[in-house]
């Protein structure tokens, strides 16, 4: 912790004037280590949490899920939309002291493409700018095009309309970092141009931020970030508890236990999560889920309602599709898929599985986090199929990697949006030729319609075909949607500026400590 001591008459009026704020790191918990730190390779929602802090794209969102301006100030389409010229944010320093400009747009661009790279999320969104594909496969080591025009503007031409390009959240990073620090340079410093730089992360412990004194909106008031790894959500709301942290964004497991606190009612944050819940079923993995009537039968034996209550203390929402209220593109008028255990059991039995009979064993698999839900569901599936289903715990970065090369048959998960927008759902998540298309249902009717949806600028056409999609996908039974999660956090007295927006909490820069 890096609180700033004061001492003689300084140390006396601080302790006299109780309200004034003073500086202290946040301390927070995040539920396992960061599957990884550096803006290129970045693929997941725990890293996400650190690295929101300390890295920016072009735009960002508000509380409210707005997208604004953040490193580009504005935005035009080129000719035909074929392509978007960006005027970006003049006096920004990276975390190095060097200045921010188009030429590390384009290095960041180059670099989440280049072979070798493993360039995560923010490689899918690049896919249509001209000469992509060339270094992509290694024949060219620049974009063609990109065109710096001067050193804060920048002409970004694609193949073909992508008319949510630029609120797609790609992490921009110092282009010189790697010739100063070398190829390793993430385990050592940032290379961002957020309010904190990385300072220290020791596996299995913790993540440290420091604030940075030259934060283009103006430094921090606090003097760093402390994210503590805490596996088990009743250790980290012990803590929370004892003082030993300032923050608990709290799995849902703790629901019940805060909710029902009246003592933690001021304390207490509540906001939907731009997250969608979805069971996957592999059929390259587990045969039975080739047959429609099988999935279907899956999806019929969750009681959402009872475990909405039950498990998550009336904290989540049904979730009909897989697009959360609030956000473009989402369809209100899709109707539940109905619990109904003895429809489910008849479609068992029309599948070739009477009572269960000659299904194989398959395991439920997840982190230890999610496990109490893992475990409702894995009694529902034996209590109404008779299905021969274990619960398998594993560590959260080996799951993911699984689950991306498409290697574990059963699975419930999350998928929280990074833009307000259906896209980030219906393209990340069941586009088929998607990286994190995680249970690998793949339909090409669903495709073309995504593909065109990317190409459509009118809002209003563009939803329809997101309803479209969506349809196919559930009607197919692709998916059991779950439930829209009600994030709870808890707050400290005494600090303040911690903003829960429904796309989780906003970078840390304008928090204080009394």
């Amino acid at each position: 912790m890096h609180i700033r001591r004061l001492t003689g008459t300084a140390a006396l009026a601080t302790l006299l004037a109780s309200s004034a704020a003073f500086s202290a790191d946040l301390r927070t918990t995040i539920p396992a280590d960061p599957a990884m730190v550096d803006p290129i390779t970045y693929s997941e929602l725990v890293a996400g949490d650190v690295m929101g802090n300390i890295y920016e794209s072009l735009t960002g969102l508000d509380a409210e899920g707005n997208v604004v301006p953040m490193l580009a100030e504005s935005w035009e389409p080129l000719e035909g939309n074929l392509g978007f010229r960006f005027n970006l944010r003049q006096g920004v320093k990276f975390h190095s002291g060097r200045e921010f400009g188009a030429k590390d747009v384009k290095y960041t661009f180059e670099q989440l493409l280049t072979p070798g790279m493993k360039g995560g999320l923010g490689a899918r969104y690049l896919d249509v700018i001209v000469g992509a594909e060339a270094v992509k496969d290694g024949s060219a080591a620049e974009l063609e095009g990109i065109t710096i025009v001067d050193d804060h503007t920048i002409e970004i031409a694609f193949t073909k309309p992508d008319v949510l390009f630029p609120v797609y959240p790609i992490y921009i990073m110092d282009a010189g970092i790697v010739d100063e620090h070398g190829p390793d340079w993430a385990s050592k410093v940032s290379a961002g141009t957020g309010p904190f730089t990385f300072a220290s992360w020791n596996l299995g412990q913790s993540v440290e931020l420091d604030a940075f004194a030259d934060y283009w909106g103006g430094a921090p008031a606090i003097d760093g970030v402390d994210f503590l790894v805490v596996p088990d959500a009743n250790t980290a709301m012990s803590m929370y508890e004892a003082g030993e942290i300032d923050l608990l964004y709290a799995p849902p497991t703790l629901n019940r236990r805060i909710l029902t606190d009246e003592a933690l009612a001021d304390e207490t944050l509540r906001v939907p999560a731009a997250q969608i819940r979805y069971l996957g079923m592999n059929e390259n993995v587990y045969e039975p889920f080739k047959d429609i009537n099988v999935r279907m039968a899956v999806c019929m034996s969750i009681d959402k309602e009872a475990m909405i209550e039950g498990l998550f203390s009336g904290a989540a929402l049904p979730l009909n599709g897989q697009v959360t209220e609030g956000v473009a593109g989402y369809n209100p008028v899709l109707e539940p898929i109905p619990y109904d255990p003895e429809a489910a059991k008849a479609l068992l039995a029309e599948a070739g599985y009477p009572d269960g009979e000659g299904l194989p064993p398959v395991k439920l698999s997840t982190t230890e986090p999610n496990k109490n839900e893992h475990i409702y569901y894995a009694s529902q599936f034996q209590e109404v199929l008779n299905m021969p289903v274990e619960v398998e715990i594993v560590e959260r970065a080996t799951h993911i990697k699984a689950m991306n090369g498409g290697e574990v048959p059963f699975f419930a998960w999350g998928w929280s949006a990074g833009y307000p927008d259906a896209l980030y759902f219906l393209s990340q998540v069941w586009y088929g030729p998607s990286p994190y298309n995680r249970s690998r249902w793949q339909d090409d009717e669903f495709d073309a319609l995504i593909e065109q949806a990317f190409e459509t600028v009118d809002n209003a056409e563009r939803y329809k075909l997101y309803n479209a999609a969506e349809k196919i996908l559930i009607d197919d039974y692709g998916t059991c949607p779950l439930t829209v999660r009600m994030q709870v956090a808890l707050v400290k007295p005494g600090v303040e500026g911690v903003s829960l927006s429904p796309f989780r909490f906003l970078p840390f820069g304008d928090v204080t400590i009394q």
